[in-house]
């Protein structure tokens, strides 16, 4: 359940979220509710702002299924706005969004008590139930999954993404219009746009993270080529909304296994395309090309279970391949307050290998050149 925001200009300071705040942004979902005391107990900081809030309450006007703690999620980070603002203003619309349009579309998220957007202060603020407190197990970008576990992901993907795949609901006038289209283009004018020249890159690349991949990697031009080939491919395949970040500190999973995500960048792209992010990132690189060809399989096989008309397998595996460059290119920018350098490294290098494997080098220069 969301609420509309009917509780004014949100909190820009951690500082603000006061208990008078929580009592209004809970109401929707808790009518009557009266926040008495807010304790932070936890803080983690990356592109935004995540809290553990301890709720103290009047427990006899406050309904009885009212937590105990909620977590919150806004932006509270100075560096984040600094880099590329209208991007992030962007980021925040999108992951808005997902957390009111994923829930029809079939993909277990928490349950959401309040989700608003405050234009005028660049803020966004998500309330939404402590996973902890039900025991699911989150998913650590430094402790990669098993096979099972990415098999187990890509049945869920599948089935989402079957919802919406080439469906007129994303064309103009269509209820997921809205959403923001093809990752690799947007990826490629944000480097512009946070200026991630030359210079800027060879900085990044000369840190551990691009110190772990091949040199090959390393040429500007063709990292560019690639992510405007993957950009193409995208454009020209059949879309569906995607999550659109499904690395492993997104993910989580149910007493029983079961799939579940937060922290979504839902857009329009080929299915394959977060496929590819999930397995890449998500495995060991021994795991990953023992069993990558299978996955990818497995996630054709349960499309056409939806109904999908799908390609053939070696024409998904050559787009696999391209896709690739967003899983590397994402990590080796990504913002060192945002990731530690060992998260960072850890996924640059999972990428590298994987387009070693693949031949991603020759086959961009090969369809670019």
């Amino acid at each position: 359940m969301t609420a509309s925001n009917k509780v004014g200009p949100l909190p820009v300071d951690i500082a603000e979220i006061s208990p008078e705040f929580m009592s209004a942004s809970l109401a929707g979902s808790f009518p009557g509710v009266r926040i008495a005391r807010v304790t932070i107990e936890e803080t983690h900081h990356g592109f935004s702002t995540v809290l553990r809030i301890h709720l103290e309450a009047d427990r006899a006007t406050s309904p009885a299924d009212l937590p105990r703690t909620v977590m919150l999620k806004g932006q509270f980070e100075e560096a984040t706005r600094r880099r590329g603002r209208d991007y992030t203003w962007m980021s925040l619309e999108m992951e808005n969004r997902a957390y009111e349009l994923l829930p029809e579309l079939g993909l277990r998220i928490p349950q959401v008590y309040f989700n608003a957007l405050d234009a005028e202060h660049a803020q966004m603020i998500i309330l939404m139930e402590d996973l902890a407190a039900r025991g699911v197990s989150f998913g650590h970008g430094l402790k990669p999954y098993t096979p099972e576990q990415v098999k187990r992901r890509l049945t869920s993907l599948a089935a989402f993404h079957a919802r919406t795949w080439d469906s007129p609901e994303l064309g103009p006038g269509g209820a997921c219009h809205a959403v923001p289209a093809n990752g690799a283009t947007m990826f490629d004018h944000y480097l512009d746009h946070a200026g991630y020249d030359l210079a800027e890159w060879q900085r990044y690349v000369a840190k551990p993270r691009g110190m772990a991949c091949s040199v090959k990697f390393h040429d500007f031009d063709w990292l560019r080529r690639g992510i405007r080939l993957a950009g193409r491919l995208a454009d020209e395949l059949p879309n569906c909304v995607v999550h659109g970040d499904t690395h492993l500190g997104n993910l989580y999973e149910e007493p029983d296994g079961t799939p579940g995500y937060f922290d979504s960048l839902a857009r329009r792209e080929p299915g394959l395309m977060e496929a590819t992010y999930h397995i890449c990132n998500a495995m060991d690189p021994m795991d990953r090309r023992a069993n990558d060809r299978d996955l990818v399989a497995h996630y054709r096989s349960e499309l056409q279970g939806h109904g999908v008309d799908v390609p053939p397998l070696d024409d998904m595996m050559e787009q696999f391949a391209i896709y690739l460059i967003i899983n590397y290119v994402t990590f080796i920018v990504n913002e060192p307050t945002y990731q530690s350098e060992a998260f960072n490294t850890a996924h640059a290098s999972r990428a590298n290998i994987a387009m070693l494997d693949h031949g991603t080098f020759d086959l961009v220069n090969s369809l670019t050149l």
